[in-house]
């Protein structure tokens, strides 16, 4: 997985302002199920920004894994404000999640993906990442994922009043696209670069790891008092989608 993110560093969390990011928590918690209690994994982590996400639902503990160290390093900081009962079941760590690896404090109930599998640049990546999520979740453990919408076009640009917009850099080997992503954030834009594959890609590489009941689910807007209508033109194609899977008892 790529390294992009050392360098875009904090700037990332200026993305969290702009409106196309406002579906992503009503999106995830609506398909994320009740973690009361459980041990949680979160691939790509990040900030950390879906960790806390996950403690403030009730985790009992979450683990944080990505590959960008300066990620990580923010990713810690931001557990400064939390009181010592709640730092003590949050652990951020190093690592590459498109890569085999034993995720410490595993195996696990619960493991999210926002902004992870749309990393896979070729189906041996996804396939790759897969795995690692069926290895470390316990019998019965689910998957939540939110990644790039594989179901809408690319050919024309995303309207630029939510604040986000897709470059295709070419095709990938699986009939996907290679995209560079700009936020307009202040005070200067964000841009990295991430793969919008097949769906089949994602459901072929799931099954291949044993995943199964592997579900599509579409976003949920915010109830954020933006004028009726403002969504119209983003629900036509959202950037996004989530999908759900189990790892079998």
């Amino acid at each position: 997985m790529s390294t992009q993110y050392d360098a875009i560093g904090q700037k990332y969390k200026s993305m969290s302002d702009l409106p196309s990011q406002a579906p992503e928590k009503p999106s995830v918690l609506n398909v994320l199920g009740d973690v009361e209690g459980l041990n949680c994994l979160d691939l790509a982590c990040g900030l950390g920004r879906w960790s806390h996400t996950l403690l403030e639902q009730g985790a009992a503990h979450v683990t944080g894994i990505d590959i960008s160290a300066g990620m990580i390093d923010s990713a810690r900081a931001s557990l400064r404000d939390l009181p010592e009962s709640q730092r003590a079941k949050v652990d951020f760590q190093v690592g590459d999640c498109g890569k085999p690896f034993a995720a410490p404090h595993g195996p696990f109930d619960v493991t999210l993906g926002v902004w992870f599998l749309n990393y896979a640049s070729n189906y041996e990546e996804m396939a790759s990442m897969w795995q690692n999520i069926a290895a470390n979740l316990k019998p019965g453990g689910r998957f939540v994922a939110l990644t790039s919408n594989p179901f809408v076009g690319l050919e024309a640009p995303f309207d630029d009043r939510y604040g986000i917009d897709l470059t295709t850099l070419g095709r990938t080997e699986e009939g996907g696209w290679k995209c560079r992503v700009t936020g307009y954030t202040q005070p200067e834009p964000v841009e990295f670069e991430n793969y919008h594959q097949p769906e089949e890609v994602y459901e072929r590489a799931a099954a291949e790891a044993g995943m199964q009941n592997l579900t599509w689910r579409s976003h949920v807007l915010p109830n954020d008092g933006r004028p009726e209508g403002y969504w119209d033109v983003y629900n036509l194609r959202p950037h996004y989608s989530l999908l759900t899977a189990v790892k079998p008892e």
